[in-house]
């Protein structure tokens, strides 16, 4: 007990935290001795705490056990109390099972004892039913039998109103003997009532009969009637009955109005209603208390009356020579008559359906029954419409008459219009089917004859020698309202139609032509107008054609012929804002009077005798007057003085473009003639020859000096087509290398130079220009586009575009000045595969001095090719020396 502990057991030391790393090596899979070892023992010197290092691990080789006996006796005490609990789960069910069985058992048996009591209670309630239904049957025979004796005796003793009241009930028993037909008893019981039933019916009959005379007037006992018919309610003899009587009441109908007669003709088709009205008056008063309220007998003999007088009106109406007028007033009555009809009998429409006001229940409305028998016949009435029309169509031709200033239209629209409103109130009060769509088709064939006829002919004629021409003008501003207001109103008469028309018909109403045509006369009005216009202007174009151009010798300012043409423009143009109603149609007379205007001035110019380059400079300045007179046209009468719409400036731009570039090519002297052909080529890139030809003219060139002029027009044109196919093939073998050499292509910073669209004014300080044919042109040197200036579009015989004529100087010579140099030198920059740019080739087109040098062009285009090749073939060298590593 004394002895020291360290001595007698060894000494466990907590290991720090490299062996609390060391422990938890040891749980793991990837356990390894030699690095276990080393771990513990890294040194020769840790080899002294072999014994201690020896104790620990045995002490946790001891733990280690202790915990693995614990965790296997700790499941060894589950797995004995879970074999215990399924032990009582099996128990507690089976019992369960037991329980339930018993209870299954108890069950059966208790449903045995139901069954056993009930069953009885099922057969006494069996028999109880089938007594109560024998009981029923046999009271309900019993009533059969008593109903059957007592109708044999009223019919003995001709008690209708008994027997009517007995049929219902009789009805309805032998309804209940229908599944025991069987029985042989009972199938003659229901053969006897049958036949009691027919009999009455017909001695009901007999007596209905008995009781109208052959005139049929009643003659029997209106209540004995009315019992008679009430026993054959709802069989055939109803029918029969309602046959007799109508019968005998149409009867002196027929004799009366007998087909051929003058009383059967359309225009007494009145008096047929009127009889009508008559025999229900005579019914209602006398007949009525014959026959039940049920059976409608006044609806029926005026259904029968209808259809009598339907197929009486269509015979007449296919044998007959019809008159429009009886036509309408007949078919006016019927609908009339019919519409009276259906108010008689409390017939209206409901949801689309014809029903009875009182009750609700379906009915057949009149509408229809008497006045389809017109229908066929409608295009008598149609033809007359059409008839009428055409007659005021020509008497408003023949007629003008009086025309209300305050309307802004002519007053015979207003009186067409009219028209066609009382003509389609008749015909939709007539008809809504193929007739009224016959009406629109009328209508419209109407209205473009009125277009046509009336408005195209009332349109003035101008001329210079007219006394009150803005008068005139008025009038034909009033021609363009006129057809506008007819137009609008055709658009709503065409909408109001389709409204009415049958929905099948719908498609065929279109007012289409009739709009084209009063589009057409507003057009022609417009076009009336600006025709005024050009003859105010007239005098003034003649003053310019007439003066001698040939001997202007200074250039002033603009001249006397501008101020009368801006007079009499400005004076149409303010009676033109006043009187036209729609602003479209200001703006069309603008269009037009400024290529109108444009047009007269070019064939003015195009009629001098001759210019000189002094006169063209003169003219150049009118020109611009002109222009300016023609851009303020818009602004005419309006409350601001605002720019002209973008449209209108292009077409007075293009309109006075033309004319000045035939200016500038007259002011061009014909020595040389290259340098004339050269500007003209530039203004008129198409190279008209009739265009050419005048400028010659009115430079005062000798018709026998043309073919001269014209041999030296067509060589530079087909230099320029040269040019163009050699331009062409050197793109092709330069797209042909950039395919080649795409993988060595540079990107150069060399600017290519840029080529505008139309060529540059000269320096009016210099008299000639230098033309570049190779090297970069200078900064100062505009370049000219020949090319895209030949794909400008022609728009006249004149043809340059405005763009080309902004871009010269309206004057380009001086008072003394001979002869005028101007740029023409066209560079067209190829592109270069490797971003160099060469020297810029010049084009043959645009310059008559390089025309003249042409072999010297091709050659130097040569020696560019040349020396563009030399410096790619050595850029490439060099590329591929720059890739070796």
């Amino acid at each position: 007990m004394g002895d020291n502990p360290d001595k007698t057991k060894p000494v466990y030391k907590r290991e720090d935290s490299s062996g609390s790393s060391a422990a938890g090596h040891l749980d793991s899979t990837g356990f390894s001795m030699a690095k276990h070892i080393d771990r513990l023992f890294p040194s020769a010197s840790s080899l002294d705490n072999v014994d201690v290092a020896a104790a620990n691990t045995g002490h946790r080789l001891h733990a280690v056990k202790q915990e693995i006996r614990r965790q296997l006796r700790a499941q060894s005490d589950s797995h004995q109390q879970q074999t215990q609990s399924i032990e009582a789960t099996k128990a507690a069910i089976g019992e369960l099972y037991t329980r339930i069985s018993e209870m299954k058992a108890k069950a059966q048996t208790s449903e045995r004892m139901v069954f056993d009591i009930t069953q009885d209670i099922k057969a006494l309630d069996f028999a109880k039913r089938n007594l109560s239904q024998a009981t029923a049957t046999m009271r309900r025979l019993q009533l059969l039998v008593s109903g059957v004796g007592q109708l044999r005796q009223f019919k003995e003793q001709k008690k209708y109103g008994e027997a009517a009241r007995l049929l219902p009930a009789i009805a309805g028993l032998r309804e209940g003997f229908a599944e025991h037909m069987g029985v042989r008893a009972i199938a003659r019981l229901d053969d006897e009532a049958a036949g009691l039933q027919r009999s009455l019916g017909s001695m009901a009959f007999q007596e209905v009969q008995r009781g109208f005379d052959a005139q049929g007037l009643l003659v029997g006992d209106a209540e004995l009637m009315h019992q008679a018919c009430l026993c054959c309610a709802g069989t055939e003899e109803q029918t029969r009955v309602k046959d007799l009587y109508c019968e005998l009441q149409l009867r002196a109908y027929v004799a009366i109005f007998q087909i051929g007669d003058d009383v059967s003709q359309l225009e007494n088709v009145s008096r047929r209603y009127a009889w009508l009205r008559r025999i229900l008056r005579n019914y209602a008063e006398e007949h009525a208390p014959a026959f039940p309220d049920a059976w409608r007998m006044g609806e029926e003999l005026s259904r029968r009356f209808a259809h009598t007088t339907r197929d009486h009106l269509s015979e007449t109406m296919a044998t007959r020579d019809i008159d429009v007028g009886h036509l309408t007033a007949a078919l006016a009555d019927t609908l009339a008559f019919e519409a009276q009809c259906d108010k008689k009998f409390g017939i209206v429409r409901r949801n689309g359906a014809a029903v009875y006001e009182s009750s609700g229940a379906p009915a057949e409305s009149f509408v229809g029954s008497v006045s389809c028998a017109f229908e066929p016949y409608m295009a008598v009435f149609i033809s007359g419409e059409q008839a009428k029309f055409e007659a005021l169509v020509r008497r408003f031709r023949s007629e003008p008459g009086d025309d209300d200033p305050s309307l802004n239209v002519l007053a015979s629209s207003t009186d067409l219009l009219y028209q066609f409103r009382e003509s389609l109130r008749q015909c939709a009060a007539l008809s809504t089917g193929q007739a009224m769509a016959d009406l629109a088709q009328v209508f419209a064939q109407s209205l473009s004859n009125y277009a046509r006829s009336v408005l195209v002919h009332a349109l003035p004629r101008i001329s210079s020698t007219t006394t009150a021409p803005l008068d005139a003008l008025r009038r034909a501003c009033l021609v363009a309202n006129t057809a506008d207001y007819c137009a609008s109103a055709a658009a709503q008469l065409e909408q109001k139609i389709i409204e009415k028309v049958d929905g099948p018909l719908r498609e065929q109403v279109t007012f289409a032509a009739s709009r084209e045509a009063l589009l057409s006369a507003i057009n022609s009005s417009i076009g009336a107008l600006v025709g005024g216009v050009d003859a105010m202007c007239a005098p003034a174009l003649a003053a310019l054609t007439d003066a001698p151009w040939h001997d202007v010798q200074t250039v002033g300012d603009q001249s006397e012929y501008v101020l009368l043409i801006a007079s009499a423009i400005e004076a149409a143009t303010s009676v033109a804002r006043v009187s036209l109603s729609g602003p479209r149609y200001f703006r069309s007379y603008c269009d037009k009077l400024a290529s109108r205007i444009s047009e007269r001035y070019m064939t003015a110019i195009v009629q001098c005798k001759r210019i000189s380059e002094i006169g063209a400079e003169q003219l150049l300045l009118d020109a611009q007057a002109l222009k300016s007179v023609l851009l303020r046209v818009p602004s005419i009468g309006a409350d601001d003085d605002s720019q002209p719409p973008p449209t209108y400036a292009r077409i007075v731009a293009q309109g006075v473009g033309r004319i000045e570039a035939l200016l500038k090519a007259i002011l061009v002297p014909t020595d040389p003639a290259d340098a004339l052909v050269g500007r003209f080529l530039l203004l008129f890139p198409a190279a008209p020859r009739d265009v050419f030809r005048h400028v010659l003219s009115l430079k005062g060139v000798k018709p026998a000096d043309h073919p001269a002029y014209l041999r030296v027009l067509q060589a530079h044109q087909r230099q320029t087509q040269l040019d163009k196919q050699s331009e062409v093939d050197k793109q092709s073998e330069v797209d042909k290398k950039d395919q080649l050499d795409k993988p060595s292509q540079i990107t150069s910073d060399v600017p290519v130079a840029a080529v505008p669209s139309a060529y540059a004014t000269p320096d009016p300080r210099s008299s000639s220009m230098p033309v570049h044919v190779t090297g970069r042109a200078p900064a100062s040197a505009p370049l000219v586009s020949r090319t895209s200036a030949g794909r400008a579009n022609e728009h006249s015989r004149f043809g340059s575009t405005a763009e080309h004529s902004a871009h010269l100087s309206p004057s380009t010579h001086h008072a003394g000045q001979s002869q005028t140099t101007f740029q023409s030198t066209t560079y067209a920059n190829m592109p270069d595969p490797l971003g160099i740019t060469s020297g810029p080739s010049a084009s043959n087109e645009q310059c008559s001095d390089i025309d003249a040098q042409s072999p010297v062009l091709a050659s130097l285009a040569a020696n560019a090719t040349a020396t563009r090749t030399k410096i790619n073939e050595n850029l490439r060298k060099f590329m591929s020396t720059m890739r070796r590593p």
